[in-house]
């Protein structure tokens, strides 16, 4: 269901081909009832910039919100273009992970399925080495606490792997712990055990999910900046 409407029109030619160089959730609204993040705003839209300086505006219609703490810019496909991922849920049917470009939503995952259900993006990468990029997000961080992996291809979000045993995200936090570590010339994802007492580094392999154990979960786990 393509939900968002863009209130800057006309666009085509060679504005389309403009880079997206910044991405900003706006339009604060009480619309929904669940403050996972920790208060009772979500957002109502999403504003791209692009690099030749105009701005798109995507609104989500009232059964719609982004309930997540930021929009994420990167190449999520490979194809050298930016994207912008975001966690888009129905007020109705709980989160989906969602990416727009300029055009709009461009590819999105099914809906949870019921409302006050939550996904957190945890990052992405070449977690498997072959060269294409991978996005991660646990399904549900403070219930079911699955790591999923898919692969944006064309406009879809196909899954490629999942796995139980992961969290990222307390109830009521304003952060999404972990991240993508980059270590010699390989992504490697850092996520938290379910019960949050070990640092997980994550990766992919021919048969799934790859997982090690880093040690104890240290407040907001390991500085992903730095390699082992």
């Amino acid at each position: 269901m393509r939900c968002a409407l863009a209130l800057m029109v006309g666009l085509s030619g060679p504005a389309m081909a403009q880079e997206i160089v910044a991405a900003d959730l706006v339009a604060p609204t009480d619309r929904y009832a669940h403050a996972v993040l920790g208060d009772a705003l979500e957002w109502g839209g999403l504003e791209l910039t692009l690099s030749d300086g105009r701005r798109l505006l995507f609104s989500l219609p009232d059964s719609h919100v982004f309930e997540d703490i930021t929009a994420r810019t990167g190449d999520f496909d490979g194809n050298g273009r930016v994207e912008v991922m975001v966690v888009e849920t129905s007020v109705t049917q709980g989160a989906a992970l969602a990416i727009y470009d300029a055009s709009g939503r461009r590819a999105a995952t099914p809906y949870i399925g019921q409302p006050n259900r939550w996904l957190a993006p945890a990052g992405w990468g070449d977690f498997d080495g072959d060269g294409r990029i991978e996005i991660a997000y646990i399904d549900r961080p403070h219930l079911a606490r699955e790591l999923v992996f898919l692969r944006l291809e064309g406009k879809a979000l196909t899954e490629i792997a999942r796995a139980p045993g992961f969290t990222n995200h307390r109830i009521g936090e304003r952060r999404i712990a972990g991240g993508t570590r980059h270590c010699d010339g390989r992504d490697t994802l850092i996520v938290a055990s379910a019960d949050w007492s070990r640092a997980m580094a994550v990766t992919l392999g021919p048969k799934g999910v790859l997982a090690r154990d880093l040690g104890p979960w240290r407040g907001s786990g390991p500085d992903l900046k730095t390699c082992p």
